[in-house]
């Protein structure tokens, strides 16, 4: 079992692909390195995939508490392991957290930045308390347990057309133990500050759900225009999880991005 010992916990992580170039999958609260099953058999025709338990989910552990702050570490911990020197990331909602603060941090170890249904890691005050009220607020309470039809995790299209994936996907989210957040942790922590991201000199895309009931994309939209050189791309009827829900356009856009990254 390819587990690695980073400072203060033990993360899960495999590969799969042998191309020149990288990519790292950083899933997001519903998920661990088993969600991006539509996206692996994929880009690892191209690309060297790694997926990864965030640590405290799936079977990553963490020792020290310090959860989502030790994100960005123990990314670049893994990719000293494994000997890469840049890699791309595709981040998915709370992978936002490492994608988009490792990126802010180490940029000449990131060629390439996709976030899905995402801005966390941006650090826009107001963006990032209005993202929260709006959690607050949900009227729907998502259990994460045996209530398949009870999501907000996935939009309502998905969850009337395709009950088998919508299936999958709650069982693979009830691999993951409870989030443990660390004693006063706010999701201003870590976010990289604004006048930094307007010098960030790594390719950024921000993939969107129309539908998208957890991040709305009104948010996502005003935080890509402090990301510089940035793009983003929305998505009609997709929900929180563009990646599991419609794979074959998150799987086809992430390429174009990606092509037009290499071709300069």
């Amino acid at each position: 079992m390819p587990m690695l010992e980073v400072t203060g916990g033990e993360l899960y992580y495999e590969e799969r692909g042998d191309g020149e170039r990288s990519i790292v999958f950083a899933h997001g609260a519903g998920g661990n390195h088993m969600s991006w099953w539509q996206q692996v058999p994929h880009f690892s025709q191209r690309y060297r995939c790694i997926t990864i338990d965030h640590r405290g989910f799936g079977q990553s552990l963490d020792h020290t508490g310090e959860s989502i702050r030790a994100y960005p570490r123990d990314l670049e911990e893994l990719l000293d392991h494994l000997g890469v020197a840049s890699t791309a990331i595709i981040a998915q909602s709370m992978g936002g957290f490492t994608g988009m603060t490792f990126a802010g941090r180490r940029p000449e170890r990131v060629w390439a930045l996709v976030m899905a249904n995402t801005f966390l890691g941006v650090g826009d005050g107001d963006l990032l308390a209005r993202v929260r009220e709006h959690w607050a607020n949900l009227a729907q309470i998502d259990p994460g347990g045996p209530a398949y039809e009870q999501t907000i995790m996935v939009g309502d299209r998905f969850k009337r057309e395709h009950p088998d994936k919508l299936f999958l996907y709650q069982q693979v989210r009830a691999l993951n133990p409870l989030i443990d957040l660390p004693e006063g942790y706010s999701i201003e922590d870590g976010a990289i500050p604004v006048a930094d991201l307007a010098n960030l000199d790594v390719p950024v895309l921000f993939l969107a759900g129309e539908a998208d009931a957890t991040i709305p994309i009104e948010l996502t939209a005003a935080a890509q225009h402090h990301v510089a050189g940035s793009s983003i791309e929305l998505v009609p009827e997709a929900g929180h999880s563009l990646y599991w829900e419609m794979p074959e356009v998150f799987n086809a856009r992430v390429d174009a991005f990606f092509d037009g990254v290499l071709a300069g």
